[in-house]
């Protein structure tokens, strides 16, 4: 990581914070896929940590959004998104799905689990 993603100014934890969500959501795909249901529940991955709101995608739709690293699905609603560091790519009526730019962007990158 660089100097710049390392810091601790709001952004930075955002973004850091938004990754945890992300990688709880990953371990919830393989329930998700022995349950074998059409849609499931997971974890909105907005800034905001007191969020608790559930976001219905299909295990098809989560790996559509987890193909690229910067992306992330939040509730679909506006205050789920922090314009500081992320800009609105899709909106469903289940789901939306942002996509991070600038030094979140980088950090979204650098901690993806996935090759």
């Amino acid at each position: 990581m660089t100097e710049r993603t390392q810091g601790s100014d709001p952004d930075v934890r955002a973004a850091k914070n938004e990754v945890v969500l992300r990688d709880l959501n990953e371990r919830l795909e393989a329930h998700h896929k022995w349950v074998g249901k059409r849609f499931s529940e997971w974890v909105c991955e907005c800034a905001d940590e007191t969020c608790v709101m559930p976001v219905v995608l299909s295990i098809a739709e989560y790996e559509h959004v987890r193909a690229n690293p910067t992306r992330f699905v939040v509730a679909p609603a506006a205050e789920h998104v922090n314009r500081r560091i992320e800009r609105v790519v899709q909106r469903d009526e289940r789901y939306w799905v942002v996509e991070k730019v600038g030094v979140a962007a980088e950090i979204t990158e650098d901690l993806d689990p996935r090759p």
